[in-house]
């Protein structure tokens, strides 16, 4: 008897170490998925609760809604004042109308006086007129020069003050603007789900006051869920990329899910600070062998599960080879935590 329990030991032990190497497992799973803080982007008043704790929500769902009215009365004020813009952007466009047509004015006037001034100039030449109506022309042609050189000073301080034409113009861009930063506010009154997922961590009420990204509840994002593994270090020398691995979760007791490796964590903390001094407080160890430091490894599902739960438990094994001997007794320990997991 004493034999047999001693070569039950070395078999147990050698498949032990065996198992470390081509087939590692670990109960230390949990499942994961990202967690988002839902925040409103605006301040106000809870008017509206559209979801309760631990429901499960669709996409666009409407989570809860913030009062609107202040925001939609800053949405008709950014109109009100776009409005104003328009208004002083068309005077002066009549500025600039009534600016052109001095301009075009002074031109006409201008031409007359060159005209005049020639024909003046033409009659002093032939001795019809004396020569001091060569000056009083001369003159009398600068004078409609300087009255263009004007006009067209007054055309381009007018369109100064106009600045861009349409959309391009500053003071209706800023309108806009002020419009636009309203009509998002008056939006963002109402709180959608991201994603499909879970709500959870549900601190709201009606007539509650929020301010802008506050936190009001802790939403689950299910569109990525995954296995975060706990291995012993010197379990994953030939774990790698894409291996297969079997899953059996608390949750769905019986069942044997399947899953690929999809990344090795790098490192782990491996020292506590004392929050009171700030110094490192290394981990007392005893014995001659010190536990094993425990890696992240992330494994994703093959199959798209419904009824997971963030935090739930699982027990994971990694086929690491192709060595069929070792594969088919992981698989058998595998159905047997299975079936442990109806009466754990």
């Amino acid at each position: 008897m004493t034999l047999i329990v001693i070569a039950i030991c070395a078999v147990l032990f050698f498949y032990g170490i065996a198992s470390d190497r081509y087939t590692p497992y670990t109960a230390q799973g949990l499942v994961q998925a990202y967690l988002v803080k839902i925040a409103p982007e605006v301040g106000g008043k809870v008017v509206e609760i559209g979801v309760e704790t631990d429901q499960r929500v669709e996409a666009g769902a409407v989570l809860f809604r913030i009062d609107p009215d202040m925001y939609e009365l800053a949405v008709r004020r950014a109109e009100a004042q776009l409005e104003a813009v328009g208004q002083s952007i068309g005077a002066s466009t009549a500025a600039v109308a009534t600016a052109e047509a001095k301009r075009v004015e002074a031109i006409a006037k201008r031409e007359n006086a060159r005209e005049q001034a020639a024909r003046t100039f033409e009659l002093v030449k032939k001795g019809v007129y004396p020569t001091a109506r060569r000056a009083q022309a001369q003159s009398f042609l600068d004078s409609a020069e300087a009255v263009v050189v004007q006009a067209e000073a007054e055309v381009e301080k007018a369109r100064q003050a106009l600045g861009p034409t349409g959309a391009t113009n500053p003071q209706i861009r800023d309108a806009m603007a002020a419009l636009e930063q309203a009509s998002i506010d008056l939006h963002s009154t109402t709180v959608l789900a991201p994603s499909e997922g879970g709500v959870t961590s549900l601190s709201l009420a009606i007539g509650q006051v929020l301010g802008k990204g506050e936190a009001a509840m802790t939403y689950i994002d299910t569109r990525e869920v995954w296995i975060e593994g706990a291995f012993r270090e010197n379990a994953l020398e030939n774990v790698a990329l894409g291996n297969p691995v079997d899953i059996v979760l608390d949750i769905l007791p019986g069942r044997v899910l399947t899953g690929r490796v999809v990344s090795l964590g790098y490192g782990v903390g491996n020292r506590s600070i004392d929050l009171s001094t700030g110094l490192p407080a290394p981990r007392a160890q005893s014995g001659w062998v010190r536990p094993p430091q425990l890696m992240p490894v992330r494994i994703k599902f093959e199959q798209d599960i419904r009824s997971l739960r963030f935090g739930a438990q699982a027990n994971l094994m990694i086929y690491t080879s192709g060595n069929a001997f070792m594969n088919v007794l992981g698989n058998i320990r595998m159905r047997l935590v299975a079936l442990l997991t109806y009466v754990q």
